[in-house]
């Protein structure tokens, strides 16, 4: 969809994605069925624009200067940066597969196969995997009890029970369907924005 670009264009389009993202992290809002402290945002958005247009190496520099950013200016009183942890492996865990996919099939048939394979791999090692054994129990260790936080899950499926099951249930698939839906608009911006990406 993109063609190569040169280093100067490539520091200056990441930086301003970068800045964009970082923008888009603080218009967080409530996700539907999950407990109050997961929000939903599009800050995804520049991140998976990145990763079409400049690579997965732009996608993760952009990636890490929007957490950065928003543990400085958000504090990291909330969740102690433990939050941002978490979507940072969100996103790495969406760039590898898709970036990578993509630069070795660079058609529509390897971009849609690659943001494919970037929703799930998101979706089961981070949603899942990375959450199970590092950002919940960090989470239960300096945050919240374990308790508390299972307590929140089944004020909304009251039969849930134990943590591999509440990530599998909820997490997981709030994961997969958040990508799939910020990938769907990445796809519809891409081709209008590919003059600007290409612009000298």
């Amino acid at each position: 969809m993109f063609n190569k670009v040169s280093r100067s264009k490539w520091l200056a389009t990441t930086a301003v994605l970068a800045a964009l993202a970082s923008v888009l992290y603080f218009w967080e809002m409530p996700a539907p069925l999950m407990p109050p402290f997961i929000q939903f945002d599009f800050s995804m958005l520049p991140i998976i624009i990145g990763n079409i247009a400049l690579g997965p190496i732009s996608a993760i520099v952009i990636a890490l200067i929007k957490d950065i950013i928003h543990v400085i200016i958000k504090g990291a009183a909330a969740t102690g940066g433990i939050g941002d942890l978490a979507d940072f492996m969100t996103c790495l865990f969406f760039i590898l597969p898709s970036g990578l996919i993509y630069k070795k099939f660079p058609n529509i048939k390897g971009l849609i196969v690659g943001l494919l394979a970037g929703c799930f791999s998101s979706a089961i090692l981070s949603g899942l995997v990375f959450n199970a054994t590092v950002v919940y129990p960090l989470y239960n260790k300096f945050i919240l009890p374990m308790d508390a936080i299972l307590a929140m899950y089944k004020k909304i499926r009251p039969s849930s029970n134990g943590l591999w099951e509440v990530l599998a249930i909820f997490n997981m698939p709030y994961t997969f369907v958040k990508c799939v839906i910020i990938s769907v608009v990445a796809v519809i911006i891409a081709k209008p924005l590919e003059k600007f990406i290409l612009r000298k």
